[in-house]
């Protein structure tokens, strides 16, 4: 996250804090963030794509909202929106979960399948955002329907109205692909976020049904579906870290391979870029734990990653 971001993100934090409060929201403020934002994703567009989780800690609601945001500005880039257009469609992103305020929060907490009741009152707050965003005078209808229209499908088969297609507004389309995917890969009070490449797979099964193919393919070439840092498996045994993810090749990153095909470390970790290696490929992610167990096995000279 650059400095610009941050600083953005806590000003966007207090101008949105009041609208729980107050039921108002510091538009004067919130504009000006959401300005420095843009400029600053424009700014960060091919480092971006390694850090989509801009979520301040310990408030999914605002985080999840800011994330959606600047995945739909990242996606946009790839429609040439100008600067103007991009603010606009920030404005609506931010704003597109605001009707969760008019939900009880035992509904919003539960764990488990909500009642056929529950999910009628869960599937009010689109229309409910939109009466509170259509309201105020510094958003454009285009970003109000972001608000209206993020649980539409592309098949038809979504809230509120049914719509279809290119019936959906265009900006409501790109919100709709970002805020799966940031609902996918967040952890919840029920449930622990899937890794960037599980949703990955999960969004590409939704094309032509819940979410616009086209859109959903500009929004992935903005995902690092296996992000700096990732420990993986090679399809040859190989382990290894990914240091370099970019724009357009995310499934072939540059490793720092640092086993050989027997799992056995290697004294110099070699670097490798997968773009260059066709025959070799990430056949598994491990996770924190999967990790951990692969160094204490080093660390005792056990089930082959000795020295």
């Amino acid at each position: 996250r650059t400095a610009v971001i941050g600083s953005s993100l806590e000003d966007l934090q207090k101008a949105v804090g009041g609208l729980e409060k107050t039921g108002g929201l510091e538009m004067a403020e919130v504009k000006k963030a959401v300005k420095a934002l843009v400029a600053e994703v424009i700014a960060n567009r091919d480092s971006l794509v390694h850090f989509l989780d801009m979520r301040p800690p310990g408030d999914y609601v605002f985080g999840h909202s800011v994330n959606v945001a600047i995945m739909s500005v990242l996606t946009a880039l790839g429609l040439d929106y100008n600067e103007a257009k991009l603010t606009d469609l920030a404005m609506g992103s931010l704003l597109h979960d605001v009707g969760m305020t008019a939900v009880p929060a035992e509904i919003l907490l539960k764990v488990g399948n909500l009642s056929p009741e529950e999910s009628r009152m869960m599937q009010r707050h689109p229309a409910a955002g939109f009466d509170i965003v259509r309201k105020i005078r510094e958003l454009s209808t285009p970003a109000a329907h972001v608000a209206f229209q993020h649980h539409e499908r592309f098949d038809g088969k979504g809230y509120p109205r049914g719509l279809k297609g290119g019936e959906i507004h265009e900006f409501a389309r790109i919100a709709t692909v970002a805020d799966i995917y940031d609902a996918l890969s967040s952890d919840r009070p029920y449930r622990k976020g899937m890794l960037p490449h599980e949703a990955y797979e999960v969004l590409m099964t939704l094309a032509d049904s819940h979410v616009d193919r086209d859109i959903l393919h500009l929004f992935l070439a903005n995902v690092a579906i296996y992000p700096v840092g990732t420990a993986v498996r090679l399809n040859t045994g190989e382990y290894g870290l990914v240091t370099e993810v970019r724009p357009k090749l995310q499934a072939r990153p540059k490793l720092r391979i640092f086993t050989d095909a027997a799992g056995r470390r290697l004294k110099k970790p070699q670097e490798i870029y997968l773009a260059e290696h066709l025959t070799r490929f990430i056949a598994k992610v491990l996770r924190e734990d999967e990790l951990f167990g692969l160094t204490d096995a080093w660390r005792k000279g056990e089930d082959g990653f000795g020295e």
